[in-house]
């Protein structure tokens, strides 16, 4: 038996993932599909996200592809009601699409960079949970996963934006309780510095300032061989039963660099 069916049994359960054409988050869609959840695989990439959706579907056709930009609120209605048709529910969302913005600082910001920020990271999650909550209410409830960053908690020197669109989508999750009527749950997920892909793309990125502020975090923390499997497995606990007393929490997966 696959121990994550044994532990986080997902079976008969249809999960939406956002940004799942690669990433963490196709690291997350790997989870889940091996938790026997059916997926649906949103992003704007298309042919990396038919891809992801042939290799976890199957012969049995678990996983479907839709492109999807998550700001386009017209579009959100459209795929939310076409994948709960596919499927015929709705029981998991996780919101996991954005972008990492240039924006070094507040005063190097500009309009369109502050804009761009906040349509992706901010208005995208609140769309598809808006629209993704109907769908959850028919099935009897469900688990929302908002995958945001440290830097929605504490703030850092760099991409000021991106870090007040986190900071913004944490509040959010705080009013879960208004969902719990339905049976809804509404949890937020906060990665660490893990390892590729996300470490990677950041270290192209930013070049020296990472590679120095990665190896000083990694002197406080527990390991420094965290990776997206490690974030997965949190994500998994937030949308199984097993949590199913858990609402309007945070869950932070980062070796205690957040106590440094």
């Amino acid at each position: 038996m696959n121990p994550l069916n044994a532990y986080f049994p997902l079976k008969n359960k249809v999960a939406v993932i956002t940004g799942a054409a690669r990433g963490m988050a196709l690291h997350i869609a790997g989870a889940l599909s091996a938790a026997d959840a059916r997926l649906a695989i949103l992003d704007v990439r298309v042919q990396e996200g038919r891809a992801v959706a042939r290799m976890l579907g199957g012969a049995k056709d678990r996983a479907r592809f839709w492109q999807l930009d998550v700001s386009d609120n017209n579009a959100v209605q459209r795929t939310m009601a076409a994948a709960e048709a596919y499927f015929g529910r709705i029981d998991i969302l996780i919101n996991s699409a954005g972008i990492d913005a240039d924006n070094p600082s507040a005063q190097g910001l500009s309009i369109k960079q502050w804009e761009k920020a906040m349509q992706a990271n901010v208005h995208g999650s609140i769309l598809c949970s808006k629209h993704v909550i109907p769908a959850m209410a028919r099935a009897g409830g469900g688990s929302i996963v908002n995958v945001l960053s440290l830097c929605g908690m504490d703030g850092e020197q760099q991409e000021a934006a991106d870090h007040v669109a986190k900071a913004a989508l944490r509040m959010a999750n705080m009013n879960a309780i208004r969902y719990a009527a339905h049976n809804i749950r509404v949890n937020s997920i906060y990665p660490g510095m893990v390892r590729p892909p996300a470490l990677a793309a950041a270290k192209r990125k930013q070049g020296d300032l990472t590679q120095a502020l990665t190896d000083t975090a990694e002197l406080r923390m527990l390991t420094n061989r965290g990776s997206a499997t490690d974030v997965a497995a949190g994500i998994l606990y937030l949308v199984s039963d097993a949590s199913r007393f858990v609402s309007g929490s945070e869950l932070v997966i980062d070796a205690g660099y957040g106590g440094r």
